[in-house]
């Protein structure tokens, strides 16, 4: 068989899109102290994707690019505070400038941040998702009613300063209140939770491994440490991750109520009430199983509030 001929110029488009792809991938990598210039990365990445589109047209099979310039995508989604926290006022000008369309969601992701905290904010005004509420609320009420040592309500003092750093995106003063609440309780998962999501989401990857291993070991069960991880991923924002683990841990333990009230809350922050009372009914009978009562009024207290919630459908 003959040697397959490609044309140079066919070549060297691919090469030019690998090294953009290359130059995207480092500079969302190394964020820290970029400032302005930050806003270059949504400029590389209008440029990728018009590279893709010129070899897809001239019957080319960029499928490897492909795949690597969605990772690509996903890396800036998961890195957007830092990015956000650099471009600043930046970004909204070059917008302006440029006048992306609205598929290219790059050039949105300021909006996409706030359009999330809006919903957070009116989660726990209304009471939408009580999933975050009410755990934190009894997490809460253990530490500050069964009079807790110092170390404890110290290192919950550090766990809602890191939360509230959370929601200004910054994430790198949230991890030093989680750090320091490691250090208070350390038998304690969740500020653990946290600093593998944060580092997670700063692209640390080996930190972030560490983190979740310490969380893990204080847990009875995987499943149990992982819908704990999506249950903090949907807190941080990150709702793709937090389903994706809250799935994970349904097929690991399909008898999981936690799991499915946890499920169901973050169908309400995607507005899909219908599957999320199809979920807080199995978790309401898990919980009715297990014998967990708590979990059980949990839920038919969330079955209510979202039943009120629903739009009214419209009379044909």
């Amino acid at each position: 068989m003959g040697k397959l001929y490609v044309p140079s110029q066919l070549h060297t488009s691919v090469d030019h899109v690998r090294q953009d792809l290359d130059r995207a991938e480092g500079a969302i990598a190394s964020l820290n102290g970029a400032g302005s210039e930050a806003v270059q990365i949504l400029h590389l990445l209008d440029k990728i994707e018009r590279e893709l589109h010129a070899l897809e047209q001239r019957d080319a099979d960029p499928r490897v690019e492909q795949t690597r310039f969605e990772t690509v995508q996903r890396q800036l989604k998961r890195r957007r505070g830092p990015f956000l926290k650099e471009a600043g006022r930046a970004l909204r000008q070059a917008r302006a400038e440029v006048e992306p369309p609205r598929s290219r969601w790059w050039w949105y992701l300021d909006e996409a941040a706030a359009r999330q905290r809006r919903r957070r904010w009116r989660r726990l005004g209304a009471g939408a998702a009580a999933v975050l509420v009410l755990l934190t609320g009894l997490w809460f009420a253990y530490r500050e009613f069964l009079a807790p040592p110092p170390e404890v309500s110290k290192a919950f003092r550090h766990i809602q300063a890191g939360k509230s750093e959370v929601e200004r995106g910054s994430l790198g003063t949230a991890l030093e209140d989680f750090d320091a609440a490691t250090t208070l309780t350390p038998d304690d998962p969740e500020p653990w939770l946290w600093k593998g999501v944060l580092h997670d989401q700063l692209g640390e990857a080996a930190e972030a491994e560490d983190a979740f291993a310490e969380a893990e070991s204080r847990y009875d069960s995987r499943s149990t440490f992982i819908v704990n991880r999506g249950r903090v991923y949907f807190q941080s924002g990150d709702i793709e991750t937090a389903k994706a683990d809250v799935e994970t841990a349904i097929a690991m333990d399909p008898t999981s109520g936690w799991a499915h009230y946890l499920l169901a809350g973050i169908l309400v922050d995607e507005g899909d009430y219908d599957t999320a009372l199809a979920e807080l009914a199995r978790a309401r009978e898990l919980a009715r199983v297990n014998g967990n009562g708590r979990l059980e009024a949990l839920v038919a207290n969330q079955q209510a509030r979202l039943l009120q919630m629903q739009p009214m459908s419209t009379p044909e």
